[in-house]
């Protein structure tokens, strides 16, 4: 695993909080206040010239967050025509635990029929979600509320930066978060399981013995399979997987009474089950092999 701001790795690394369009989700660590303001000023900017409704949701009262954008063109008029708004996200439904986040991603739904209703080409949103994730119990509920969110964006006007404090977190936990993000800065995972569709996540990059666990990690914390049901993998940008991350994943499977379907992957990837004789696990090809 790379740094946080390490060299271009996966096709999914992202260098700049610009470029950024609608269906983008990223995972953004920062190290400071100043250099999380830097993003969050360049992604806000971005999204106003594109004539979106944007939200910044940071930790900290209103007058705080607003500072953090200073210098953006006629940032007071775009704050008081309402397409640019500022919350602490210590209000936000997910950041309670007593609720549901889910119920923050209906809000979120809402706020991005609003925003077209009203004229805008869509909704932006930038988050510093590092207090929803500092707590261990509340991992699982978060990890899969960030993959409802990445689903979300695939078929809505809705682009996410979600920011996170790295030295706070570390690169384990970032990894964790990193992986059910679309898009990420600085290689956090040697792999992404992210939104697709068709399918119920699609795996990309590579996994070996060293980051199995952590795919295992994630595929429970996002509910695939289901036990006793099938759960389609997209597979067709997977790079590589090793023999005992193919067999642990077959067990993952198995173990749940439940088969997953890798769809399209490496022809390599055929040969090893083969050789392995795995149960769980099959492969669905739906054009050429690879």
């Amino acid at each position: 695993m790379t740094g946080v701001t390490g060299a271009v790795g996966g096709p999914w690394v992202v260098q700049a909080a610009t470029g950024r369009s609608a269906g983008d989700h990223v995972c953004w660590p920062f190290r400071d206040r100043g250099e999380l303001a830097a993003v969050a000023r360049a992604f806000v900017a971005e999204g106003l010239g594109r004539d979106e409704r944007v939200a910044y949701v940071g930790q900290g009262q209103p007058r705080e967050l607003r500072h953090d954008l200073a210098g953006i063109a006629d940032l007071q008029d775009c704050l008081d025509r309402g397409q640019l708004q500022v919350s602490d996200i210590a209000g936000m439904p997910a950041s309670d635990p007593a609720t549901d986040p889910v119920d923050e991603l209906i809000d979120l739904a809402a706020m991005t029929r609003d925003s077209l209703d009203a004229g805008y080409t869509g909704l932006r949103v930038v988050a510093n979600g590092t207090l929803r994730v500092i707590d261990r119990r509340r991992r699982d509920r978060i990890v899969h509320f960030e993959h409802l969110i990445d689903r979300f964006c695939l078929d809505h006007a809705f682009t996410r930066l979600c920011a996170f404090d790295a030295a706070a977190l570390g690169a384990g936990l970032l990894g964790e978060l990193g992986c059910v993000h679309t898009l990420t800065h600085g290689e956090l995972s040697p792999f992404q399981l992210c939104a697709a569709r068709g399918a119920d996540a699609a795996l990309v990059g590579s996994v070996d013995a060293f980051s199995i666990a952590q795919l295992l990690e994630a595929l429970r914390r996002i509910g695939v399979p289901r036990p006793g049901g099938q759960a389609v993998l997209e597979a067709t940008d997977l790079e590589f997987i090793d023999v005992r991350a193919l067999r642990d994943l077959d067990r993952h499977a198995a173990d749940a009474g439940a088969t997953l379907v890798l769809r399209s992957p490496p022809y390599f990837v055929l040969r090893l089950m083969e050789l392995l004789g795995v149960r769980a696990v099959r492969v669905e090809q739906t054009g050429p092999s690879a």
